[in-house]
This record gives structure tokens, C-alpha cells and sequence, in this order.
């Protein structure tokens, strides 16, 4: 193990990991925080130091977050006004959690909503988790996207994923102590509603969706608006807001030609509602590889984009890629694997991932939260669970 010299955690990254929480006559209590959580990072990982490609797998800190036998997966993460970290998974019905065997194949299955919540990141492995009242599994519930909105009500949205159930899109709410929903959003679509992705931005609520990958946005600011077309051949968007400008990030799909998460690309919106098609922006160099569940992050004058490639015998894993400038498809970096989904002969599917960046440049914290299928020890698969790696930078 390398010496405390090695990683020298932000302010920031100690504030995520609940370390620096009071001041004053509370000082000492303070200072055996900071101890402490530098003894759980060290702890946890052989190495935290920055990543470099070579040495990232080794550098991985990962915190097992679910552990019931059902396959929990697609999990939303976000920190509430007061500190409070608010995670929603969904979690399926069938009593069978683990992929392929007994036929069970989790895109097919029904989900209920569950969250957790804690005063840090380290600190949701051990809360008690709970079913979020109204939770429908006859809905599908297979996707869920959660925020804060600046007037402090939580929204919960969830869709079928174009697994089973009727094809709405739902949400709940939160708001002093009392849960409301679930309530159907008035999108009429002759068109199967799949995945979806939610942000605030000047006050109002926007959902984005693809129906039968056609990728689109609505809004709602005390009543709902549009829906205007993004983009055809698109899947799992998922997008961003930075200095006016939206960034939407998705899986190409188009089933006339077969083609099935051939690559990732981008959209651009300077409100919203008109969109500009930038392409392709990135792809794992494997052939057959497929790639799918993009995410966009800024950190600082970077984006980064994470996604989870699906590489046949490697498994499903996540990957990432960053740029200065993410409207040049050629400003993007070589890919790089952030998780390793394989064992000898044994291979699973990691996915769904949601960064959380930490600090104020590239090479800053990044935590990250998704969906695996690994066993605890890393050698085989189990059913699905939700994971959070915590304690080193991504490397690039």
C-alpha cells in the first residue's frame, strides 16, 4: 500500500465523503473524520493515486451498495440541499435475480422503485433502503430519474425501458415529508415509450425520452410542453446544460439496418426545443462491440462521457472518453475501460453508470454509481446490484 502521500483527497471529495461536517468546538471530531475517511480510502484500494490507463482496474475502490437476491439496477443518485445523497434504483419482481439462468432475462422483468438515503456516499451502504409509496411494478418501472428542483421538491420519473407495462411515463414527488404520485405525464405517443433522463434548468422540469428510438424533450413549468424531436435513430439520451448550451448524449439505433448501439452520439440545444445532430462522438475500438446507457459530465473545460460497450466474451463494462470541445467529433480521446466485467471464463454485464464529479479538473475525483452483475469477489456472475466506486479520478 502506498503511503498517505500517494492521494491527497480535495476538500470537495471529503465534504462527499462526509468526513468535514462541523467546525469550531467540533474541531476535533472533525479532524477524526478526515482520519477516519482516509483510512477507509486506503483501506479499500491497494492504490488510490491518480489513474493513468495502465494502472486504472488496479486502482478501482468499489463500495457493494444493494445486496438483495432480486436484480437491482438503472440507479439515479443526487445530493439534496440539506447534504443528504438521495439514491433510487429500481428492482425486479421475479424471484430469480440472476441473468440466464432459468431463461430469466432482466430486460423482461417488472420493477418496483426503492431509494436510500444517507449523509454521505460510504454512508449508503448501510442505510435502509424503502419501497417509494405508489410504486406501481404493473408500470414496468424498469428506468428511474430522480433530481431536487431548486424549490426543493424531489421528482421521481420512471418508464418501462421498453420492458413490460403501459406505456406512460410516471412520476412522483417528494415535498416536506410527503410523497405524492404516481402521475402520468400527458405524452400521447403511438410510438413505445422506452428510456428517459430529467434536469432542471431556468426553473423548469425537463424529461427527455426516445419512443421506438426516436429521441425527444418535453418541459413542464406548472403544465407540460411539446414534445420536440431531437433526433431519429437515438436511444438512452441522457444530457446536461453548461453556459446556456444542451448537450444530449445517446446510443444510435436504427433497426432497419440492423444496427444496434453501433456508437455514441451527441445533440446540441440552445433551448431545448431545436436540435442539431453532431454524430457520432465515440465507440469502443472492438470488433462487434455494441455500445450503450451514455452519460455526460462537465468538469471544469472538460465533458466527459462515460457508456457501457458490450464487448461479447469481455462482458459488459464502462468506458470513458473525454474533450475540450465535444462538438468536434475528433476532440474526443482514445476510450479508455473503467470496469472489468470478465473472469478467466466468466463474464457479466456492468452498466447504467451516473457520475458525481468531485473537484475542479480532469484529473479530480469522480465517484461513480452503476449497475453490476460481478459477484462481491470480482470472478463470476451474480444478479444485478448497485455499485459505487469512490476515491480515484478516471484517469485521461
Amino acid at each position: 500500500m502506498q503511503g498517505l502521500s500517494s492521494y491527497s483527497p480535495t476538500t470537495e471529495t471529503l465534504h462527499a465523503l462526509g468526513a468535514i461536517r462541523t467546525t469550531g468546538k467540533n474541531m476535533k471530531k472533525t479532524i477524526f473524520g478526515v482520519v477516519l475517511t482516509l483510512c477507509l480510502l486506503m483501506s479499500l484500494s491497494s492504490s488510490i493515486a491518480p489513474a493513468s490507463a495502465a494502472n486504472m482496474q488496479k486502482q478501482d475502490v468499489n463500495l457493494q451498495l444493494t445486496t438483495d437476491p432480486h436484480y437491482d439496477r438503472n440507479p439515479s443518485l443526487f445530493q439534496a440541499k440539506d447534504g443528504t445523497w438521495w439514491l433510487f434504483f429500481t428492482r425486479g419482481t421475479s424471484e430469480v435475480g440472476i441473468r440466464d439462468q432459468d431463461g430469466y432475462v432482466p430486460d423482461l422483468d417488472s420493477y418496483d422503485i426503492y431509494c436510500k438515503t444517507a449523509r454521505s456516499l460510504p454512508g449508503l451502504q448501510k442505510a435502509v433502503e424503502f419501497k417509494v409509496p405508489g410504486s406501481n411494478p404493473l408500470h414496468g418501472q424498469r428506468d428511474v430519474a430522480a433530481l431536487q428542483a431548486s424549490d426543493g421538491k424531489i421528482w421521481v420519473f420512471s418508464s418501462t425501458g421498453f420492458g413490460p407495462g403501459d406505456n406512460h411515463i410516471y412520476y412522483f414527488t417528494y415535498n416536506q415529508g410527503t410523497w405524492e404520485g404516481p402521475v402520468a405525464v400527458p405524452v400521447e405517443e403511438l410510438l413505445w415509450i422506452g428510456h428517459i433522463n430529467i434536469l432542471e434548468n431556468e426553473g423548469k422540469i425537463w424529461l427527455f425520452y426516445d419512443a421506438e428510438y426516436f429521441l425527444k424533450s418535453t418541459y413542464y413549468d406548472g403544465s407540460w410542453h411539446g414534445p420536440f424531436e431531437i433526433a431519429a435513430g437515438a436511444s438512452l439520451g441522457k444530457a446536461v446544460v453548461d453556459n446556456g448550451i444542451f448537450y444530449i448524449v445517446w446510443a444510435y439505433v436504427n433497426p432497419a439496418t440492423d444496427s444496434w448501439g453501433s456508437y455514441i452520439g451527441l445533440s446540441t440545444s440552445t433551448n431545448g426545443e431545436s436540435w442539431t445532430n453532431v454524430g457520432e462522438i465515440a465507440s469502443w475500438p472492438a470488433d462487434g462491440a455494441t455500445n450503450w446507457d451514455p452519460v455526460l459530465i462537465k468538469e471544469n473545460r472538460y465533458f466527459r462521457l462515460l457508456w457501457a460497450p458490450d464487448a461479447g466474451t469481455e462482458g459488459q463494462f464502462i468506458a470513458t472518453s473525454v474533450s475540450r470541445n465535444p462538438t468536434d467529433p475528433t476532440a474526443w480521446s482514445n476510450p479508455v475501460a473503467v470496469t472489468t466485467a470478465h473472469y478467466e471464463a466468466e463474464n457479466w454485464w456492468d452498466f447504467w453508470p451516473q457520475p458525481i464529479g468531485i473537484g475542479k479538473s480532469v484529473s479530480s475525483s469522480v465517484f461513480l454509481v452503476y449497475t453490476s452483475e460481478r459477484s462481491s469477489d470480482g470472478t463470476s456472475r451474480s444478479d444485478g446490484n448497485i455499485w459505487l466506486r469512490i476515491g480515484a479520478n478516471l484517469g485521461l
